[in-house]
């Protein structure tokens, strides 16, 4: 029998084993019957075991002895398993080989010349079947005066029904349509000239023109030809794209805005902290963890550099804390002891500066708003008005407390707050606004009257303490 597996025997050998086998198990129970005593019915018990295993055992062997007349057959049947099985290998690969061919090809191929074409441009000088896109190009000629005024009449017309159709974000403060062309105005953020016509379609919107309006003292920023350009065209992409375009166009140069105004104001006091007031304020920036909403959750980070969290997608808000001293002075270690204003964008993207405390504006007598003009931001501004608010504030309460005392104050006149911030804010006015923030020290004071007409002048110092001092009498 030819070999299928790993050990073999012959079919001869397997069926004398068997007889063999079968004579000793008959030779074993035949002396067992002759020398033990066993009944008749353990001797039939024990026969017809013996009858029943050889039977097995011989049946076994004529199924073998069949099932080896088929052995050609099954050798056969591996062949063919062989075979199919290396089949499918070449066919594996054949296909893989035909990918990385197809992109081979299509690198190699040769070009597609126009040969017609050519024929055409020796024989006869010229073309004549040019494409239609080079109408795209602008090769027509322009309007003159006369066709020029019922053009823009229509195109006004179109532009005017499409504004009609979207809303405007309410923060857009101007729109004007002339021209053919709409001017929308975010004041202290952004202007954009826009009209119809992106791509050749009447149905969208092409930005002509983008101004940013956020500026400093030296004037607003500007935006170099390729930022413009390059923002321009994701703009009129996104545009094109959005059910509310002008919606679409408000918030991505508002979050540009804000963006660039906080960048101002942290580089703003970081020159402030290099510079004269380099040990009266520190400052904090503070980031929120959440996913793009505000709330008292954020976390807050202290950098006396300007060093931001890179990680925050969010952009970062700042906290200013001045008088420095009262952390000194009060010989607590907690922290948020020294008053501070806190300038960060809100849930709503808008930038808001509200103070630690609560504090009087002396020119309204009512609680002071602080904000920030971002068409001309002016931290420097923003916080000697902060503290011209808070030292007036602490000043009114010493005020009311000497009114009180009646060993103090005894007629009306020996106690008295005087503040000079109303003339100074008439002089501005007429100064065409051009006030000095600097002019804002040494304004508020208190006067007690010490004998006759002599009176002890007490004030605050801006940069250092919020404790009265006296300057003179």
């Amino acid at each position: 029998m030819a070999e299928l597996g790993q050990q073999t025997v012959d079919f001869s050998a397997l069926v004398s084993r068997a007889a063999e086998e079968s004579y000793v198990t008959l030779k074993e129970l035949v002396d067992k019957c002759k020398s033990s005593d066993l009944s008749d019915a353990e001797k039939k018990i024990g026969i017809l075991k013996y009858v029943v295993k050889t039977q097995q055992r011989m049946l076994r062997l004529n199924v073998l002895s069949k099932w080896c007349q088929q052995v050609p057959l099954i050798q056969y049947c591996q062949q063919l398993a062989s075979t199919l099985s290396s089949h499918d290998t070449c066919f594996t690969q054949a296909a893989d080989s035909l990918f990385f061919m197809h992109e081979g090809l299509q690198q190699a191929r040769a070009p597609i010349y126009d040969v017609p074409s050519a024929v055409e441009i020796l024989l006869t000088g010229s073309y004549e079947r040019l494409p239609k896109c080079i109408e795209d190009v602008g090769l027509q000629s322009t309007l003159n005066d006369d066709q020029q005024k019922p053009a823009l009449k229509k195109l006004d017309v179109l532009v005017r029904s499409k504004l009609l159709e979207v809303s405007l974000p309410k923060d857009i403060t101007e729109v004007k349509v002339s021209d053919g062309t709409v001017l929308l105005r975010v004041d202290g953020e952004f202007k954009v000239l826009v009209t119809l016509g992106y791509r050749g379609h009447l149905s969208m919107w092409r930005i002509l023109h983008m101004e940013l309006l956020v500026g400093e003292r030296s004037g607003p920023m500007k935006l170099d030809e390729f930022r413009r350009h390059a923002l321009g065209d994701d703009l009129e992409r996104r545009m094109a794209a959005a059910d509310n375009p002008f919606m679409t166009l408000y918030s991505i140069l508002h979050e540009l805005c804000v963006a660039l105004v906080m960048d101002t104001v942290i580089r703003q006091v970081q020159t402030l902290r290099q510079g004269r007031w380099k040990d009266a304020i520190r400052f904090e920036l503070i980031t929120d963890g959440s996913t793009g909403q505000g709330g008292s959750a954020g976390s807050t980070q202290t950098s006396q550099d300007g060093e931001s969290d890179s990680a925050s997608l969010r952009t970062p808000g700042l906290k200013i804390l001045y008088w420095l001293d009262l952390d000194k002075s009060s010989g607590t270690t907690e922290i948020g002891t020294c008053p501070f204003i806190k300038i960060e964008p809100g849930p709503d993207l808008r930038i808001k500066c509200l103070h630690s405390s609560f504090v009087i504006d002396p020119l309204t007598g009512k609680e002071a708003e602080f904000s920030l003009d971002q068409s001309c931001i002016d931290i420097e501004k923003l916080l000697l008005r902060v503290i011209c608010c808070n030292r007036y504030t602490r000043l009114l309460e010493i005020f009311k407390e000497l009114e009180k005392n009646g060993q103090i104050c005894r007629v009306p006149g020996d106690v008295q707050l005087q503040c000079h911030v109303e003339e100074m804010h008439a002089d501005s006015r007429k100064k065409d606004n051009k006030f000095d923030s600097r002019e804002y020290q040494g304004q508020e004071v208190l006067r007690v009257r010490a004998f006759g007409s002599s009176f002890f002048t007490l004030a605050i110092n801006i940069r250092f303490s919020p404790f009265p001092f006296v300057i003179g009498s």
